[in-house]
């Protein structure tokens, strides 16, 4: 009698645990990362009546143990690694795994006292930290400004406070068109009545801009001059510096001609040359404590046709200096910098971390996990390769806890506890009626 009622005690206490389970799965169900867990049960000892017996020849048959239960115990607690609903936010500090893999977060810069996660709702702090809301740093590897990464995991940082260095312009490509119907120059005629004086080519100007090793910018005009006497097939041109900075040179920076043939093709045997601006005109300062402009201006793409003169260098490297202006984060963890001179840059790149069972991993609270001896050592790697999932900026992973699934087993173990409480009470009662025997 006693036995049946400690049995319905131990089940009693599992299906609590079981519903205590249940609650937790149910409360964290918008939880951003959260994985659910159950309970199973298992039978604990059993009580042996009588042992199994062989089957006596030419007599009896076999017969079965006999035992009763005492009860029964927790099997095993599980966490489910599966993924959850995907939730999109928009917001570019907000990341979801998209496959296998944990962030991973330290109380230290430096990456001491690892713990991993799946939440990804992410943010930055006063210092630009990648941070977690709790202010654990995310980890990875930092940029080495040389298209690399310095292989140490650290706390990775996305200051507002970056700069992308300047780049001098050392290339100009031309393209367009010069007018064929500039006219060319025209010589002194002094027998005439009365007398014609000499007048220069027609002149076609294009400024095009460029930055020094300071990131200066700086306004050079090129000017196209005709010199030939229209009287051929081939128009000539004359390529000059007339302005920079809207100063006007009084030396010629380049010795240089354009050559065009009937077609308007070009058909110099030299279609680009190298200039050299530095602190011009002398002693201007207008290039003072940057390096002198070496620069190829390329005319390869001119044409000459009987249309309006447009030619321009349309292409042209070299900018400022610039600051961050936003930043994305790529499918494969890599943060990409967006400067205010229109360039990008690499700031670091997120790692992420798995393991070979990751339902050994033991919660420590706040979406985070620490590994533990069953869980397997952390191996490191990046987001898309080697099995781990890739990164989908401005989403987030949610819980993947099952309201329907929750609510089955929350019925089924109202329904245990409901049952083994009536064992309890049908068994007081049992033992009442014995104690009534002796009345």
């Amino acid at each position: 009698m006693m036995r049946s009622m400690y049995s319905a005690v131990s089940s009693l206490r599992a299906h609590q645990l079981r519903m205590d389970v249940i609650g937790n799965n149910i409360a964290n169900v918008n939880t951003v990362g959260y994985k659910g867990s159950r309970v199973t049960f298992q039978e604990v000892f059993s009580q042996t009546l009588s042992g199994a017996g062989r089957p006596q020849e030419g007599g009896r048959g076999g017969t079965n143990p006999q035992q009763v239960g005492l009860g029964v115990g927790i099997s095993s607690m599980d966490t489910f690694h599966i993924r959850g609903a995907v939730e999109t936010t928009g917001y570019n500090t907000d990341l979801m795994i998209n496959g296998e893999g944990f962030f991973i977060v330290s109380d230290t810069a430096g990456g001491a006292n690892k713990s991993y996660t799946r939440a990804g709702n992410l943010g930055l702090d006063t210092d630009g930290n990648l941070v977690t809301p709790d202010g654990y740093y995310v980890l990875g590897y930092e940029s080495d400004g040389e298209g690399g990464f310095v292989e140490s995991l650290t706390g990775l940082k996305i200051s507002r406070s970056i700069t992308n260095p300047p780049k001098a312009t050392d290339k100009a490509i031309f393209e367009g068109n010069i007018d064929s119907k500039l006219k060319g120059p025209q010589a002194e005629d002094s027998t005439a009545t009365p007398p014609i004086p000499a007048v220069p080519g027609e002149k076609f100007s294009s400024v095009m801009k460029v930055y020094d090793s300071l990131g200066n910018p700086h306004n050079i005009e090129v000017t196209f001059e005709r010199t030939d006497d229209g009287k051929g097939a081939t128009r000539e041109f004359d390529v000059n510096i007339t302005k920079i900075n809207n100063v006007e040179q009084t030396e010629n920076l380049i010795d240089f001609k354009l050559q065009f043939n009937s077609e308007g093709k070009l058909v110099s045997t030299n279609k680009s040359v190298d200039i050299k601006v530095e602190d011009a005109p002398a002693g201007s300062g207008l290039f003072q404590g940057a390096n002198p402009l070496d620069i190829n201006l390329d005319f390869s793409k001119l044409t000459s046709y009987a249309e309006n003169s447009d030619a321009a260098a349309l292409n042209i490297n070299g900018y400022g200096s610039g600051k961050l202006d936003d930043f994305t984060i790529a499918a494969n963890g890599e943060i990409e910098g967006v400067f205010s001179n229109g360039q990008t840059q690499i700031l670091g790149k997120i790692r992420l971390a798995n393991f070979k069972n990751p339902a050994g991993l033991i919660k420590t609270g706040s979406n985070m996990y620490r590994e533990t001896a069953n869980s397997g050592e952390a191996m490191f790697g990046d987001a898309g390769m080697g099995g781990f999932g890739s990164l989908r900026a401005g989403a987030l992973e949610m819980s993947n806890v099952d309201l329907s699934n929750e609510f089955t087993n929350m019925i089924t173990t109202q329904r245990g506890f409901q049952a083994n409480s009536r064992i309890i009470s049908t068994s007081d009662e049992m033992l009442q009626e014995i104690v009534n025997i002796k009345r």
